[in-house]
């Protein structure tokens, strides 16, 4: 069946692909790259992932709380700060090259180096280099074994893009390669740990290759193909065979437009394969087809689909979920459902501490809804309330590992649980003054357990280390010309772990961020940016400690 699957998912793409590039025989000859591992910074109140880097283009402000979390694709668990502004770009301008470098105490470094090779209007090409790393100590919250541990992690990620616009088509590739060491600095609770303190190395290469529509297309078709390999040093102890594997994601997808409001009708095809080299971890397809119509007009659009997904792993489930938009301004509506695949590569990128050799179980959501209403006309104000349910099966949770034979470990690992989570919130954001930039956002999150895999009916069980209660302010200040001050809050209350059979309360997340920025001259800025200012203790995840005080100062420089 699994054959049968793979044979059919590919020959629609590659019949689908040279159908719709004949119009131009140039573009058979195109080689593919992108769907980028590029780095990106994450919002603030994604406590599980890192901060990261963005392409050249727009690089926001690093507002987030200081978090034991750095950037780079796949997230850092390191705390460095980014210069920079809300809502604006870093002041320096990646039209050809540019410099970045900044350092602070605990070890802190990141730093960027890139040029644009070329920049002309149907060709673009640059070349990129990332570097973040981290090596201080940082102290244990609890209170049995060691009090303080050296967590390290430096991350090394090159890249080339290159885009060719066709008249009908954007050509996007995208090649890189990330290596990527860090040490398990989890806390072990005085038991020995399974790497004894040796530096995990992780490598990715990706290579990928795409197609856009432009606005000149009367039929529009769109595309990619993503190809990455990686590799593991360790496995869960220094003697064992360390993991290696490829993962491949591809999509074709159609659409013929009518009207003038950019409506149409289309299908997408989807398909993920992730393949490891240890026998004993089972390969992974994920095949979809996703049908829809979409209507539009001046203030309203109504998307209406369904995808069709066909799951193999070990055995094979065929599932129906909605994929629905609608909007009558100011009120939105999503229903959607599907999987998530969980990968070496999606599981990487939530948290590189996760048991090594091990491949998380996909979970799969039945319905998502999430929708509000949303005011932007306001003279100086935009605002949106908002809610949503989410139901879904096999939800992982990541806790500190513990056995009887071995103990407690410094990896994490996950727990499953079916979970119902529900959610209200509200953003506002005020620009009346206009020196002045300020957005505040609140949201509650409700959870329910249900079944729960490992634990068969453990009475109580929480949704671990998913915060009960978030609220996130980010403000922007610029007093003279040429310099902005910034500041980022960040709150996270009612936040639960797993150990020794029960649940443990985890502290607040509760940290405070400022930053300044100053352009000197059109090619060359400062800036300073101070985290967590208020010295909180906080885990990330138990017994993963976050950084305390510390302070980053840096340039960048464009050519």
């Amino acid at each position: 069946m699994r054959r049968i699957i793979y044979i059919i998912a590919m020959g629609a793409i590659m019949t689908s692909s040279l159908w719709a590039q004949s119009q131009d025989s140039l573009l058979t000859r195109q080689m593919e790259l992108d769907r980028n591992f590029n780095p990106t910074l994450l919002e603030s109140n994604k406590i599980n992932s890192l901060p990261t880097l963005r392409e050249p283009v727009v690089q926001k402000a690093n507002t987030n709380y200081s978090t034991w979390n750095v950037n780079a694709t796949p997230p850092l668990e390191i705390a460095i700060p980014r210069a920079g502004t809300i809502n604006t770009q870093i002041p320096y301008s990646k039209e050809r090259g540019y410099i970045y470098l900044s350092g602070g105490n605990y070890a802190n470094i990141d730093g960027v180096v890139g040029y644009r090779i070329l920049d002309k209007e149907q060709d673009k090409l640059a070349v990129n280099f990332f570097h973040n790393s981290t090596n201080g100590n940082i102290n244990y919250i609890q209170t049995i074994g060691e009090d303080k541990t050296k967590a390290n992690v430096m991350n090394n990620m090159g890249e080339i893009k290159y885009n060719h616009y066709f008249e009908k088509i954007v050509l996007n590739t995208h090649a890189s390669y990330l290596h990527s060491m860090y040490n398990y600095y989890g806390n072990t609770m005085g038991d020995l740990p399974q790497l004894d303190g040796n530096n995990q190395q992780v490598g990715i290469f990706n290579l990928n290759l795409g197609i856009d529509p432009t606005k000149n297309s009367q039929f529009e078709y769109r595309g990619f193909v993503d190809f990455k390999y990686f590799t593991n040093k360790y496995a869960q102890s220094l003697i064992d065979d360390p993991l290696k594997g490829n993962q491949i994601e591809a999509m074709v997808g159609f659409k013929k437009p009518y009207g003038t409001n950019d409506g149409g009708f289309g299908i997408d095809g989807n398909i993920l394969s992730a393949n490891y080299s240890n026998k004993d971890l089972k390969n992974y397809l994920l095949v979809g087809a996703k049908p829809y119509m979409d209507f539009r007009g001046d203030n309203w659009q109504a998307k209406l689909g369904a995808d069709v997904l066909f799951h193999i792993l070990g055995k094979t489930q065929i599932r129906v979920v909605p994929n629905v938009q609608l909007k009558y301004a100011p009120v939105y509506l999503n229903i959607k459902g599907g999987y998530d695949s969980n990968t070496f590569i999606d599981m990487f990128e939530e948290s590189r501490y996760v048991l090594p050799n091990s491949i998380v179980t996909p979970s799969f959501s039945i319905v998502d809804i999430d929708g509000g209403v949303e005011i932007t006309n306001l003279k100086g104000f935009r605002f949106d309330v908002f809610g949503g349910f989410k139901q879904t099966t096999d939800e992982h949770f990541l806790v500190m590992q513990k056995d009887a034979e071995s103990g407690t470990r410094e990896f994490l690992t996950p727990l499953y649980n079916d979970l119902l989570h529900s959610h209200i919130g509200a953003r506002i954001q005020s620009t009346i003054w206009s020196p002045l930039n300020v957005a505040l956002s609140l949201k509650k999150n409700f959870y329910t357990m249900k079944d729960s895999n490992d634990n068969g009916s453990m009475e109580g069980a929480k949704a671990w280390n998913k915060p009960g209660f978030e609220a996130d302010v980010r403000a922007e200040l610029s007093i003279i010309e040429g310099l902005k001050l910034t500041l980022n809050y960040y709150l996270a209350t009612d936040r639960w772990t797993y150990y020794d059979d029960s649940n443990v309360k985890m502290d607040n997340i509760n940290d405070l961020n400022l930053g300044a920025v100053y352009q000197i001259s059109n090619s060359f800025a400062v800036n300073l940016k101070a985290n967590n200012i208020l010295a909180q203790k906080y885990d990330i995840w138990y017994g993963h400690p976050a950084q305390g005080m510390n302070v980053m100062g840096g340039f960048s420089f464009k050519f």
